[in-house]
């Protein structure tokens, strides 16, 4: 099925934003990016703000189903679902290059914008921590770790290894990857 104007334009402003950054993003980049004309794109966002801001809430809910996907999967044992939770962001990243970067680099200086960008990403936040925090109430996660910088620590483990793997050309989501990431992440069990 093709994507609806609305999500072509959103993925062509994910693009650009990616490449060019929120200040040297214009509308007409993007319109040239989704490849619809001007006048669609503003029949759907007035502004770029808007856009970005909508670009950035899509994939943090994209991200928040993936993960409360697997959280809830009750086939799997909870040090299971845990470090499912770990291959799900790698994977996640590494086919949404774009958004990773843009969710890692989305603070733009200008406060109002910054304030809602970090409530976006709190809603990310705080599904993790409730995940975690009832897989350490529950014994899982060891009693003297702070769920607060555990969650925090897994998007930017993931996320930063990516981008680096991005910018220096090399395959993202390999077994070695996955097998690291996972060494990292059972220190916490």
């Amino acid at each position: 099925m093709a994507p609806s104007k609305k999500d072509q334009i959103a993925n062509g402003a994910l693009t650009a934003f990616a490449q060019l950054g929120y200040s040297e993003t214009t509308m007409d980049a993007i319109a040239e990016m989704a490849q619809v004309a001007k006048g669609t794109l503003y029949y759907h966002f007035s502004t770029k703000e808007e856009l970005f801001l909508y670009v950035i809430e899509k994939g943090v809910k994209m991200l928040i189903y993936h993960v409360d996907s697997v959280m809830q999967n009750e086939e799997l044992s909870l040090e299971d679902r845990i470090l499912n939770v770990l291959d799900e962001h790698l994977r996640f990243f590494s086919e949404n290059q774009d958004l990773c970067f843009l969710l890692l680099s989305a603070f733009s200086g200008d406060g109002q914008r910054d304030r809602m960008v970090g409530n976006l990403l709190g809603g990310y936040f705080s599904t993790m921590e409730s995940h975690m925090l009832e897989l350490q109430q529950q014994g899982y996660i060891r009693a003297d770790i702070d769920i607060r910088t555990l969650a925090s620590a897994l998007f930017g483990m993931v996320g930063f290894t990516v981008l680096r793997k991005q910018f220096r050309k090399e395959p993202v989501n390999s077994a070695a990857d996955k097998q690291t990431l996972r060494y990292m992440i059972t220190g916490m069990f």
